[in-house]
């Protein structure tokens, strides 16, 4: 058990210290360090490995609903405290409660309820008010019920005409009425739409959590693999090349001593002398060819002109032949048949290479290779003293080299045992758990919330239906075939609406206030903590008391009890984006800087030093490069008429032109004029002539042939007589005497300054093979410094998990029961509202005028003579008009909605009756005039003639 501990928090810690190397190099291109001055070698350092691709994102999409995780948030840090647990309560007191036994934790909370209410004091007060809602509202709507079966509470309305204000109370009401109803559509969109993303994020939370280790798992193998090649493969290829400069010590310096003097001019004389019989060669193949050349050249000249001749006499005789005509035309045989002009005026003869083969002869004869071959031997020799000098310091410095590597291996071998540890794939394994313990309840959850809010909807589809039909709807009237989407319609959807809201308000508020209580807490005890866990109380005392001892007893071994780790320290250098160099404070434990020491730690610089004791080289004094007898033979060849000639003209030639047409195209129709010659009796003789002069152009053409292999290796043999005795120069006598006044003045100075001067040298040579180490280990600590360990990718896993389980599960978990919960709080208006617009609406009849207002509709009656119970007698409350009744006959031009009244009467006549205060007065008054206030049932005037 204490070793599974132990492995979480080495891979908690891991998790927080690896990271990415940041590689200045591209992963197709190798960093070359060059050496400059006397060492030519370049380090090829390997890359550190390409970082993998990692799939965590650590972005939030709210889709739309930030305003409302906002409102919510707010409203949370308003109620609830900065701290989750009272001052008097730690998390070693909660572990040890639930721990312990059922008495425990009665008197824990015995003890500390007073702390932990006044703690939690806002969300508490929050959790009581909705669940008293859930209570008080259901009581109120049974009562309300009660009193509206018993015909009171507005079950009818007093009169059903419109009072002088109605139409604009029904105005006014319905419009406050609908911007309620407006912000409920919204609560019950946001109920909908944050419901389905509680659902679909927690679907996803597991593929998150699961593509955050396997970027960490990659991660961690990514780190490893850059740390190996620092401390391992690089180290490989710098040992490979400080290997080679020691073993290749002599030659280096030589060759730099030699640059320097100039006395590489040796070498070249040397390659000069040992290339004259390549020279004697070349000259000789040359005299061949050309005197090949000279007798195919007159050869040719004269076949062609025979043939000219020949063929000129025989196509004369069978001039009157069109083929033979027609041949003459298309070929004229004195121009054709002719050599080239470049072969007929150049000079193949060249007498004097005689000449130069016989100086060339004499000089080799005298031993001219070696005494030049032994001027290189002295500077070759000073290779093999070089070397002997360093023999015995060159095996020392390569093993402590070696050690230094053995030391790194070592080192590398320990991080690459830490990091196997860190098996992410166990924890990969567990992933899918989450899954099979989590998804039936979260898909109830899910059920429960979507109910809730058709819930909500259904409520709200009746209040929209009520304030259509009666907003929109006429009067409501009780004749047949009258229209029923009117406003007794809206009245009847306003009143279901408010008995669904109380029949439904329990149920509603109290999953509602659980969701409040649930999602608070979430938010509080596990977001906030993993959001900052450096401003957590909770985090604070369980890093203190658990994570801090296991971390630093994790980490004893690396820091050697020199510093103290905490978590949240761990994890806000992480976000910071600091490496595993700083994140650990391994500055304090081992100084990266101290492996610049290198050369006491290691006692390489020791030898190297003595190095430049060892190659002590005073026999330089003495040396010559080139006797007096050596340099006059030089000067002898320099002065031979091979630099004089010039091979130019061979070069231009063009092997593929010596004639000026292709006699085998020239042969090839020849042969046919001679088929068509011989077709004819008249010139058949003259066919034969045509033949033999067609075979000996054939003769003439292999001749061609001859002459085109020989001009193409005289232009080979040419090329290379001018790279053997020239050297990049504009002949050889200017190559020999440059290079003699070279190795002339480098004598001078090696006899002079030489001692000093491969001192010097050695000095640099030590210098820059010092340097090459010093620029492997500048490239170790940049590296772990400022490359290997940025903990940006292992930052991005740890917020790509919080936003998968706090921002896209818990936000819309809390933007659910907020939705719910604003949409109740907007039924409470909406309800006294209704009760006011359902009166309203069912009002059948307009505003009469003020005399109908002051009449009740029906006289009381005696309460002591009222029955008990309700009386049910809709018929009393309808219109004159009703059921019972067929409507009365319309006069032409009447409407359908006109006033039942006035139908009874004429036009002018029969107008309703007028008061008058007077009756004396009023004698001679009209019939239809009354003596006292009208009832309310006028039958119209009196017929004329009866009293």
């Amino acid at each position: 058990m204490m070793h599974f501990d132990r492995r979480l928090v080495f891979v908690f810690v891991c998790g927080l210290c690896a990271a990415e190397p940041i590689s200045t190099m591209t992963p197709d291109e190798a960093t070359a360090l060059t050496v400059q001055g006397v060492l030519e070698h370049v380090v090829i350092y390997e890359p550190l490995p390409p970082a993998p691709e990692y799939k965590s994102d650590d972005s939030f999409d709210p889709r739309g609903m930030e305003h409302v995780y906002l409102l919510v948030n707010t409203f949370l840090d308003l109620i609830q405290r900065k701290n989750v647990l009272p001052k008097s309560i730690n998390t070693s007191l909660i572990a040890k409660t639930i721990s312990g036994n059922p008495e425990d934790a009665i008197s824990f909370l015995t003890t500390h309820w007073q702390d932990i209410l006044l703690q939690y004091i806002g969300v508490l007060t929050a959790a009581i008010f909705g669940l008293l809602l859930a209570i008080i509202i259901p009581t109120i709507g049974f009562f309300f019920c009660c009193c509206r079966c018993a015909g009171k509470c507005g079950a009818y309305p007093e009169t059903h005409y419109d009072k002088k204000s109605d139409a604009c109370k029904r105005v006014s009401l319905g419009i406050l009425l609908s911007g309620f109803v407006i912000a409920v559509v919204f609560g019950t969109v946001s109920a909908f739409v944050t419901n389905h993303y509680t659902y679909s994020g927690w679907n996803g939370v597991s593929k998150k959590i699961d593509a955050s280790l396997e970027d960490a798992g990659g991660y961690f193998q990514h780190t490893g693999e850059s740390i190996e090649v620092l401390l391992v493969t690089n180290f490989a290829e710098m040992e490979e090349v400080i290997g080679d400069i020691l073993d290749d010590s002599g030659p280096i310096l030589k060759k730099k001593l030699a640059d320097i003097t100039e006395a590489i001019a040796i070498d070249d004389l040397t390659s000069i002398v040992s290339g004259l019989g390549k020279v004697k060669k070349n000259l000789i193949s040359i005299l061949s060819d050309t005197r090949t050349l000279d007798d195919k050249v007159n050869q040719l000249r004269d076949g062609l002109s025979r043939s000219q001749k020949d063929l000129t006499s025989a196509l004369q005789e069978c001039n009157s032949n069109t083929a033979c005509a027609n041949f003459l035309q298309e070929f004229d045989l004195d121009k054709d048949l002719a050599m080239a002009e470049d072969f007929i005026k150049i000079e193949f003869k060249m007498p004097e290479v005689t000449g130069i083969l016989s100086d060339i002869s004499e000089l080799i004869e005298s031993d001219i290779e070696e005494k030049v071959k032994n001027g290189k031997a002295k500077m070759d020799n000073l290779e093999g003293e070089i070397e002997g000098s360093i023999e015995d310091i060159k095996p020392k410095v390569k093993s402590e080299i070696r050690a230094m590597g053995l030391q790194l291996e070592k080192q590398n071998n320990a991080i690459q045992s830490a990091l196997r540890e860190i098996d992410v794939a166990v924890l990969q394994k567990d992933v899918p758990q989450i899954d099979d313990h989590t998804l039936v309840y979260v898909k109830y959850r899910y059920y429960v919330g979507l109910g809730m809010a058709s819930l909500i909807l259904l409520i709200l589809f009746c209040f929209v239906m009520g304030l259509f039909y009666g907003m929109c709807g006429r009067r409501p009237g009780g004749l047949y075939g009258d229209d029923c989407c009117n406003r007794g319609t809206g009245a009847n959807f306003l009143a279901t609406a408010v008995y669904f809201t109380f029949l439904f308000s329990f149920v509603l508020l109290v999953l509602t206030t659980g969701h409040f209580v649930l999602g608070a807490a979430v938010e509080k005890v596990i977001c906030e903590t993993l959001k900052s866990p450096e401003k957590s109380d909770v985090f604070g005392q369980f890093d203190r008391q658990y994570l801090q001892p296991r971390l630093n007893e994790v980490l004893n071994e690396a820091s050697n009890g020199k510093n103290r780790y905490s978590a949240a320290g761990l994890i806000e250098k992480c976000h910071a984006n600091e490496t595993i160099y700083s994140i650990l404070k391994l500055d304090k434990i081992y100084n990266i800087s101290k492996l610049t020491d290198w050369r006491t730690n290691y006692g390489i610089g020791e030898y190297i030093e003595n190095l430049k004791n060892k190659i002590q080289l005073e026999q330089l004094s003495r040396i010559t490069l080139l006797s007096p007898e050596t340099s006059k033979d030089l000067e002898e060849l320099a002065k031979s008429k091979i630099s004089d000639m010039d091979f130019s003209k061979f070069t231009t030639l063009l092997e593929n032109e010596i004639t000026k047409i292709d006699l085998d195209n020239f042969i090839d129709r020849l042969k046919v004029l001679k088929d068509q010659v011989y077709r004819f009796d008249s010139t058949r003789s003259i066919a034969p002539k045509l033949e033999n002069e067609a075979l000996w152009l054939g003769t003439m053409n292999k001749v061609v042939e001859e002459m085109k292999s020989t001009v193409r290796h005289l232009k080979q043999t040419v090329a290379e007589l001018e790279e053997n005795s020239k050297f990049n120069h504009t002949s050889m006598r200017e190559a020999i005497n440059s290079l003699l006044s070279q190795a002339n003045r480098a004598t001078e100075m090696i006899q002079k300054d030489g001692p000093e001067l491969i001192s010097s040298l050695t000095d640099q040579y030590v210098t820059e093979t010092v340097e090459i180490i010093d620029e492997y280990v500048d490239r170790v600590i940049d590296s772990i410094r400022y490359e290997v360990g940025f903990c940006a990718p292992l930052s991005t896993s740890y917020n790509a998990t919080v936003v998968a389980i706090c921002h896209e599960v818990v936000d819309p978990f809390n933007g659910f029961w907020a939705s719910i919960g604003w949409c109740f709080l907007l039924y409470i208006p909406c309800i006294a509202l209704s009760l006011s617009l359902i009166s309203l609406y069912r009002k059948c009849e307009p505003y009469p005028g003020p005399l109908v207002e002051t009449q009740p509709l029906h006289t009381e009656p005696d309460k002591k003579s009222r029955r008990k119970g309700h009386t049910r007698n809709a018929s009393g409350y309808l219109p004159e008009y009703t059921h019972a009744r067929p409507p009365p006959q319309l006069q032409c031009g009447q409407g359908r909605f006109r006033d039942i009244a006035p139908s009874n009467w004429d036009r002018e006549s029969s107008q309703p009756p007028r008061y008058t205060s007077n009756p004396t007065l009023t004698q001679n008054a009209p019939a239809g005039e009354y003596e006292r206030p009208p009832p309310y049932y006028y039958p119209g005037p009196q017929p004329s003639g009866s009293k």
